[in-house]
This record gives C-alpha cells, sequence and structure tokens, in this order.
C-alpha cells in the first residue's frame, strides 16, 4: 500500500478514469446500435462522458496533493473499485447504473481536483456502494 499520495499516483487514478470513460463511450455506442437508448439519451452519456475525461485530464495536471491518511486509505480503495467498473460497465443492463458510475467518478474527480479530504470519502464511499448494488 501507497504510503503516500503523490502525483505518480494522482496520475494512474487518472488514466484509469480515462479508461472508464471510453469504455463507458463504447457502451453507449453499442446500446445505441442495438436501439436500446434513445438519441437524447445517447447525447446524455456523451456529455458525462466527456466531463469525466476533462477531470482526468485536469487530475494529470495536478502536481502535488497532499491528503490526510483518512482519505490516502479511501483513495487507495478505488483500485479494487476501478477494476469492477471497468470490467463491468459495457456489460451492464441498466443504463441508469452506467450514469451513476460515470457521475460519481467525474464527482470523485472534481473532489480531487478541489483537494477536498471530506467529498474525496464521501465520492469513494459512494462509489463502494454502487459497485456492491451492481454485485449484489
Amino acid at each position: 500500500m501507497k504510503e503516500r499520495l503523490d502525483s505518480e499516483y494522482i496520475s494512474q487514478l487518472a488514466d484509469e478514469f480515462l479508461e472508464i470513460a471510453k469504455k463507458f463511450n463504447d457502451y453507449r455506442f453499442e446500446k445505441i446500435s442495438q436501439q436500446k437508448i434513445s438519441h437524447e439519451t445517447f447525447l446524455e452519456m456523451g456529455k458525462k462522458s466527456t466531463q469525466l475525461m476533462k477531470t482526468a485530464r485536469e487530475m494529470k495536471l495536478l502536481s502535488t496533493l497532499i491528503v490526510g491518511e483518512e482519505t490516502a486509505t479511501a483513495i487507495l480503495k478505488l483500485e479494487n473499485i476501478n477494476k469492477e467498473i471497468k470490467s463491468s460497465i459495457t456489460s451492464l443492463i441498466d443504463i441508469q447504473k452506467a450514469f451513476d458510475f460515470i457521475g460519481a467518478l467525474g464527482d470523485l474527480g472534481l473532489s480531487i481536483i478541489d483537494k477536498n479530504p471530506a467529498a474525496i470519502s464521501d465520492n469513494i464511499n459512494f462509489l463502494s456502494d454502487l459497485v456492491k448494488e451492481k454485485t449484489s
């Protein structure tokens, strides 16, 4: 486990967020081609994906991030959460669940950029709950 969250680790998280956003894009294109979502939903999903990509790019620009031990522990949970999301996002049946994942990741990225430890912890806990809901 990492002792300190540094720019390298935040950069890795940003890379994972970008990968998830790309998978979300693949998912929305698949659903529109199968006519399982409306054009309006397709466009809204595109906005969410674009926002997550933008947030991830902003995270990449951060040079340092100093957080408390509790927040550091919460962020380290992201490794498993991100793996679960990346492996399952393209197979989700529930479109709303995909929206929830991408929105929660965007919110988390913004709280990291804002260096807001309470919001970081809250957003990670919310993501963790989403993953539990998806797997139960």
